[in-house]
């Protein structure tokens, strides 16, 4: 698929990951919000603020990207493991989890109960993310390889991490929705 198609797709699905998370969580309570079915499990509120950090810990790297002004780094241009890496981030971050993963230190949601506002900013987060994206229709985005914000060895390219970051929205778009429909969930 020629980058410009694909990203047309990424977007379609950017957009379905957005709608969804709005049909289930526009009327939600902040009792609801922050609700756990279990200590070490993670709320809605949760499941938004990991998205939100892990959106943004791209944003650096895709402004410049976007801008003309990136340079890739030895390891970047010479690692022998970038097709392997986006291959394994692609499999193990399914929308459907097969396994589950314990996130990277540095985008682990905060343990503290969140505002109401947290829902709005998912939605503005997803949505500067999608415009990075958006903005990358003219990006060479097979030959143009990133390193990851959370494992600085771990290298792939710009079209696997669009792949695998969305898979990964809706991955967490339906947990929270699972959270929701806990028999244990408090009602209105």
């Amino acid at each position: 698929m020629t980058g410009e198609a694909f990203i047309k797709t990424i977007l379609q699905k950017g957009k379905d990951a957005k709608d969804k998370a709005s049909l289930e969580f526009s009327d939600i309570s902040l009792e609801q919000l922050n609700w756990k079915p279990f200590p070490q499990s993670w709320s809605i509120a949760q499941c938004l603020d990991h998205l939100i950090m892990s959106h943004t810990s791209y944003f650096h790297n895709l402004e410049k990207i976007t801008e003309g002004n990136y340079k890739m780094n030895f390891w970047e241009r010479w690692s022998p493991f970038t097709s392997l890496s986006g291959r394994l981030l692609k499999q193990q971050l399914q929308e459907q989890p097969k396994k589950k993963f314990k996130a990277p230190k540095k985008i682990q949601p905060s343990a503290s109960e969140m505002k109401m506002e947290i829902v709005e900013c998912y939605y503005k987060s997803l949505d500067n993310f999608l415009e990075y994206i958006s903005n990358c229709k003219k990006i060479d985005i097979d030959k143009t390889i990133i390193t990851s914000p959370t494992l600085s060895m771990v290298t792939y390219s710009l079209r696997d991490a669009f792949q695998f970051l969305i898979q990964h929205e809706h991955r967490h778009i339906n947990q929270a929705i699972r959270v929701k429909t806990n028999e244990d969930f408090p009602k209105e």
